[in-house]
């Protein structure tokens, strides 16, 4: 989309965008995004958001510097309503949680920037960070979804998605001989960007809930067993394990086998 004078383009991030699916556990989820010089002269772009505690920009993050072309093609995925392409629309992005999850939160703690430079006819890339505790941050209350589940035997909690809404301003000044020459009709270009973000609590409940498992009164050499439930309580999906990490008797654990529903073992 192109800014208010046509001066830069911005791809990857819509006037109207919903990042949608957001995991609310304190970490990070990068949207990748470019900018693109569409004038003879040099551009310094301010980079902006508000509130700007919850956002973040990096002109280079490890992270995604080191995922393959690959998997970038389908990383982000864009959903807009069926039949419409105007830019009065809202876009919804998912970004992929498998490609997430194998990120360090470190490389998005560093190297934010509010400003990049752009030559004539020049495109940058760079990373927009959406933190997974913003509802709090945006100033959207995020009260504890307690609601009883309507799943039947299901029971339990419910965690569902909120929301909460961000600005994002990019300003362009050109450089001073653009300007003295007259080549350009205005003194700065903007563009700006209203983010809804969809965030969800990553819960899992057991059944029975109970830290500790007891297989009492156990005769040597027969099989027992204790039947577990795990459930995701929450709208988003979730990865999840189950290992022994605590026993007793070292030379017990190959004893221990942890089985799915259709008996299959599951991998730590």
């Amino acid at each position: 989309e192109c800014s208010a004078n046509g001066w830069f383009s911005v791809r990857g991030l819509p006037a109207l965008t919903h990042l949608d699916r957001i995991y609310l556990n304190g970490l990070h989820t990068l949207l990748p995004f470019s900018i693109t010089n569409k004038t003879d002269w040099t551009l310094d772009i301010a980079l902006s958001a508000t509130p700007a505690r919850a956002l973040k920009f990096q002109r280079h993050n490890a992270n995604w510097d080191s995922v393959s072309a690959a998997s970038r093609k389908a990383y982000v995925e864009v959903q807009q309503q069926a039949g419409s392409s105007s830019n009065n629309d809202e876009v919804t992005l998912r970004c992929k949680a498998e490609t997430l999850k194998d990120f360090c939160e470190v490389f998005n703690q560093i190297d934010g920037v509010s400003s990049i430079i752009l030559l004539p006819h020049e495109t940058v890339e760079l990373v927009l960070l959406v933190e997974g505790c913003a509802p709090v941050v945006l100033g959207t209350e995020l009260a504890t979804p307690a609601a009883t589940s309507g799943a039947g035997d299901e029971g339990g909690s419910y965690f569902g998605f909120v929301s909460s809404h961000a600005t994002i301003a990019f300003k362009a000044t050109a450089a001073a001989a653009a300007a003295d020459s007259g080549s350009l009709a205005a003194d700065t270009d903007s563009y700006g960007v209203q983010l809804r973000s969809s965030f969800c609590r990553s819960v899992l409940e057991m059944d029975p809930p109970t830290s500790r498992i007891y297989l009492d009164d156990c005769a040597v050499g027969k099989p027992y067993e204790r039947v577990l439930r795990v459930r995701n309580a929450s709208e988003i999906g979730l990865d999840w394990t189950m290992t022994v990490v605590e026993t007793t008797d070292t030379t017990s654990l190959s004893s221990l086998q942890l089985l799915d529903a259709d008996m299959r073992p599951l991998s730590g």
